[in-house]
């Protein structure tokens, strides 16, 4: 028999997911701004440092996001 999560791993999942969702929120409004603004010039393109860190912020969410869920349907293990 699998054991459920506890109650400590539901408020956690529960906090980092509402975390993720604020970080996904953050960084894929700023990658769609930049994304918008390509076509200005002196934008930098593809290579502009602050669009890099929009995309790292957005997958960052996306991962906490994972993780939430897991640590919430308690297959977390340490």
């Amino acid at each position: 028999m699998s054991e459920g999560p506890t109650p400590g791993q539901i408020v956690g999942g529960i906090f980092l997911i509402l975390f993720a969702l604020c970080i996904i929120l953050v960084g894929g409004g700023c990658t769609l701004l930049w994304l918008s603004e390509m076509g200005s010039p002196g934008m930098g393109g593809l290579l502009n440092p602050l669009f890099l860190v929009s995309l790292v912020t957005l997958g960052a969410g996306i991962v906490t996001l994972w993780v939430g869920v897991k640590i919430l349907l308690g297959k977390y293990r340490n």
